[in-house]
């Protein structure tokens, strides 16, 4: 009762100050009239239970009362006493709210454990196990939206069927009312079987539905349209980067314009470039000095010199790289000069400097603009040609038509010779370009971004970020992503992520009704910004649609199909009155692994925190690692652990499959696959069952014994690219390895 008397505290201060409560007396002044502090109660207490009667019999508290309760009685039922838009009246609406959220939020707890003590039996005998506190709270919690988090091998399947059950068993949903929305078919095909073999006791069960969101996509769009749209073959997943590999290859036959932006994001502009003494991890090493291998095979000292050197090299450009000066230089001050470029078919020295555009060097550098100034000096006294590029350039894009003027004012022809083979990997092939632009067309479809916003977000970023790098990849997905368009209307075919887009649209606007009153979402890290927003269509088109969104962001490996895992984080944010539970308990792996897996991952801050559990018993250490100098060592390490476990191995593991040990070895790509795996499958075939995978396809797969192959590479890991954001780290999924 704290806030009646904060709030005839407040009514007494008011009054007092704007004569409110007084009277004239026969003299003409004001005489004050003594407040009756239980009378004013009195009639406050009596405008409550009125208030509470008008809108009590809309609450149903013979079940879960979900958040929007409070809500929409606070935006139907106006509080008595004060006016609209007072000061107040705010005061007294916003704690009137907590205090029901809070009446409500007790009712929940109570109600939660009757529940569970009511529908003991069903929850012991849904799944083949019985149900967790934790998967049981899932099941009961009824708030308008729910994102539960769910640990690797937590039994996420098992809830959501679970849920759907609960549901129909409590009558808050027929079973053509209940739709689960996976991932992919497979999952989507597991669910389906689940609900019907754990759920065959309910009536018409059959008619819950259990779809991809590619498959209810097309269903909206043809209900609401009454003609199913055609999705291209080209842009499915499998074949969509394939296509947009074909597309660069025809747009560099076709376009000039566009060859010459792709040569130079392959040759110049793939690598983002670090400010000069920021950590650049070398990835190769030569006489003695660790470096930075070029398309010609020698090693330099910084990224902005390999490309230089690149530039150079690609063009047929005669160059010595820190070539000693003609002119001796050393004394006590001073080691012998080698300049970072020589040209010796035109006599010309080139320095590429670490100035920024203030014309001043970098902080790190102390003393850095001194050697500049040694160097210009020596040049000019010694009568040398000296060419100078610098940082800011590199990094504006100035770099290149700088250093083509000069090479040709001085005689040189310094043409693309596409002849020239790089003697080295090139950062950016057509391939990998294909499969960069497809993840990042994904991104821009499916957050609604126009042409006009990429170049707004572009424009923001190269404030602090690459320009050059920026706009030239901008104008690469732009072509690319004309083209695919064009491609798309010739045929009268959509591609997936369009496809979500309009479905969402129809939902919004009311074209497609949905018969749905809950919807389970499996799969949610795997959500792209498209899904969300046919997810959010589909739970505003009426009070009371439940939506449970079923995801673990440890898991998030799909971001290059579109996925973005920051939707995990953002969750009450685009869905309203929402709440977090989390699974926590893994029947999965022991505790051992559960810990270094944990830790492991924790180490992104942008991750959920959750601490995982675990059923297992199995004790000692779960997880080695070695390391060897080449693949022949260790294919021969992985050889003797398998005799090992092949040994240790029960001995009545050899009658038929269903006993043998089960292993897998993982690998990174498909060609990590042992070239020794099938003669290890049959040495040990009468114990052990080994079979591989990469990484990605085994996410979710238990085996008793897992070795993985990680091929170690000289390279530095990418920094966070804020100009991408939305792109995914090329060696993030790895991080998921030892959990899911």
């Amino acid at each position: 009762m704290i806030e009646w008397l904060v709030l005839a505290a407040a009514a007494v201060v008011a009054d007092g100050l704007f004569g409110l409560d007084s009277k004239r007396s026969s003299s003409g002044g004001f005489q004050p009239v003594r407040f009756n502090e239980a009378e004013w109660r009195q009639k406050q207490d009596n405008e409550q239970k009125l208030w509470r009667a008008r809108w009590e019999p809309s609450v149903d508290r013979s079940r879960w009362i979900p958040q929007s309760t409070a809500h929409r009685i606070m935006a139907g039922f106006p509080l008595p006493g004060f006016d609209t838009g007072t000061v107040h009246s705010n005061l007294n609406r916003s704690w009137k709210l907590k205090a029901l959220l809070a009446e409500f939020a007790a009712h929940n707890e109570k109600f939660l454990v009757d529940q569970k003590i009511k529908l003991q039996e069903y929850f012991s005998t849904v799944e083949e196990a019985p149900l967790t506190d934790e998967q049981m709270d899932a099941c009961i919690c009824m708030d308008d939206a729910v994102q539960v988090v769910a640990a690797a091998g937590s039994g996420k399947t098992s809830t959501m069927v679970a849920k759907a059950g609960y549901a129909m068993k409590q009558g808050l949903a027929e079973p053509d009312q209940i739709l689960m929305l996976a991932f992919n078919k497979d999952a989507a095909i597991e669910l389906k079987q689940r609900v019907k073999k754990r759920l065959a006791l309910f009536e018409k069960v059959d008619r819950v539905v259990a779809e991809t969101f590619h498959a209810f996509g097309l269903h909206v769009i043809g209900t609401a349209t009454g003609k199913k749209p055609s999705l291209a073959r080209w842009a499915e997943p499998g074949q969509d980067v394939a296509t947009v590999s074909e597309i660069i290859t025809f747009l560099e036959r076709s376009d000039s314009k566009f060859a010459a932006a792709w040569d130079d994001f392959q040759t110049i502009y793939a690598r983002d470039i670090l400010n000069p003494g920021d950590d650049e991890t070398p990835d190769s090493y030569a006489n003695g000095v660790a470096g930075f291998r070029t398309a010609s095979g020698i090693v330099v000292k910084s990224e902005g010199e390999r490309t230089i050197a690149n530039w150079l090299y690609f063009r047929g450009i005669r160059f010595e790289y820190e070539r000693p000066y003609e002119h001796e230089t050393a004394d006590k001050y001073h080691g012998q000069y080698r300049p970072d470029f020589f040209y010796p078919d035109i006599n010309l020295y080139h320095e590429h400097f670490a100035i920024k555009s203030n014309g001043a060097s970098f902080e790190k550098f102390v003393g850095y603009m001194d050697g500049v100034a040694w160097k210009r000096d020596l040049h000019k006294q010694q009568g040398t040609k000296l060419f100078e590029t610098t940082f800011q350039q590199f990094v504006d894009g100035d770099m290149p038509r700088l250093l083509e003027a000069e090479l040709r004012k001085h005689g040189l022809d310094p043409k693309r010779d596409h002849s020239i083979r790089p003697q080295s990997p090139l950062p950016m092939d057509n391939r990998s370009m294909a499969r960069l632009v497809r993840v990042f067309q994904q991104h821009v479809k499916g957050n609604g971004l126009t042409t006009a916003a990429l170049q707004v977000a572009a424009d923001r970023y190269c404030q602090t970020g690459f320009p050059a790098r920026i706009r030239t990849f901008l104008s690469l997905y732009l072509a690319i992503a004309g083209e695919w368009q064009r491609r798309l209307e010739r045929e009268q075919s959509i591609d997936f992520d369009d496809m979500l887009l309009e479905a969402a649209a129809h939902v919004e606007s009311g074209r497609y009704v949905s018969p749905f009153q809950m919807v389970l979402a499996d799969e949610f890290q795997d959500s792209s910004r498209a899904r969300i927003r046919l997810l959010k269509a589909l739970t505003a088109q009426r009070e009371g649609i439940h939506l449970c969104a079923v995801g673990d962001d440890w898991q998030g490996i799909n971001r290059f199909a579109g996925a973005d895992i920051s939707v995990m984080n953002e969750f009450e944010r685009n869905f309203s009155n929402s709440s977090r539970l989390a699974l926590g308990t893994t029947f999965r792996f022991p505790q051992t692994l559960c810990d270094a897996s944990s830790a492991f991952i924790q180490k992104n801050p942008a991750q959920i925190k959750k601490e995982v559990k675990t059923t297992s018993l199995l004790k000692g250490q779960s997880v080695f690692a070695f390391g060897f100098a080449g693949v022949d060592t260790a294919s021969r390490h992985l050889e003797s652990q398998l005799n090992k476990a092949y040994h240790s191995a029960d001995a009545n593991h050899h009658s038929g499959t269903s006993n043998l040990v089960r292993v897998m070895i993982l690998g990174r790509y498909r060609s990590d696959k042992p070239a020794e795996i099938a003669r290890w499958q049959r040495m040990f075939r009468d114990r052990l069952a080994i079979d591989f995978r990469t990484i990605h396809s085994a996410k979710g797969l238990g085996r008793v014994c897992c070795a993985s192959k990680c091929e170690r590479r000289a390279k530095r890991l990418p920094k966070p690219d804020p100009r991408r954001q939305s792109l995914a780290n090329p060696d993030a999924s790895t991080r998921s390895l030892p959990y899911g």
